[in-house]
């Protein structure tokens, strides 16, 4: 799916304090699977904009358009369908419910069609490495291991555009390598569009393109 932005801003409004403008002026075109990595210091707005590009946080102003579709013009509910159907995100970290298997966790965002969706989360399981964990819980795992149930958690609904937030950012330099190239099969089989934050110069260059932020710009 494509992406566009048009003239995003974002300001946080405090109460006594001045106004924090994170995102300024962002015009931005991301073509159907392309593989982008968004760069710059802490602070620079990537996470923001990634949220807001994932129609996660309504901008101040501004449009994201996704194949040709003004989304936040819409409501709530048009916002939650278009994540669940067409949308996965990853992040630095795993957010996994502890109480819930890693199958469980897997099936979480088609919590409604479990039953139905569990052989298919069996699959993904199988595709980065877990399948023999799917009945263990999240801290039966290694961190390396939580990352791959997050991942198979992002697949579940076979997104078409998949964001992750410092996929790798907790994880030691081995791990990351498997966590960067399971991402970046899995995006290039399913012919998904994938968009990375990242502070780390490696995986940002296995981008077809890197795009660097500073200070709510893209520079």
């Amino acid at each position: 799916m494509e992406i566009k932005a048009v003239n995003l801003i974002k300001i946080y409004k405090k109460k006594d304090s001045p106004d924090i403008e994170v995102l300024k002026d962002i015009n931005l075109d991301i073509k159907s699977g392309e593989k982008i990595s968004f760069t710059g210091p802490s602070g620079a707005g990537k996470s923001t904009l990634i949220h807001t590009l994932g129609l996660m946080d309504r901008p101040t102003s501004g449009q994201v358009f996704i194949d040709g579709n003004d989304c936040y013009r819409s409501d709530d509910n048009y916002l939650c369908k278009m994540r669940k159907d067409n949308i996965g995100f990853m992040f630095q970290f795993h957010y996994l419910l502890a109480d819930f298997t890693v199958l469980e966790n897997v099936l979480l965002p088609v919590w409604a069609e479990r039953d139905k969706k569990s052989g298919y989360g069996e699959e993904i399981l199988e595709k980065v490495g877990l399948s023999h964990r799917k009945n263990h819980f999240p801290n039966e795992l290694s961190g390396g291991e939580q990352q791959r149930a997050a991942l198979a958690r992002a697949l579940i609904n076979k997104p078409k555009i998949i964001f992750a937030d410092e996929p790798t950012g907790n994880l030691d330099r081995h791990t990351g390598l498997e966590i960067e190239n399971l991402l970046f099969s899995v995006s290039a089989d399913a012919k998904s569009t994938l968009i990375l934050v990242t502070h780390n110069k490696e995986l940002a260059e296995k981008a077809d393109r890197q795009i660097k932020m500073t200070d709510g710009k893209i520079i």
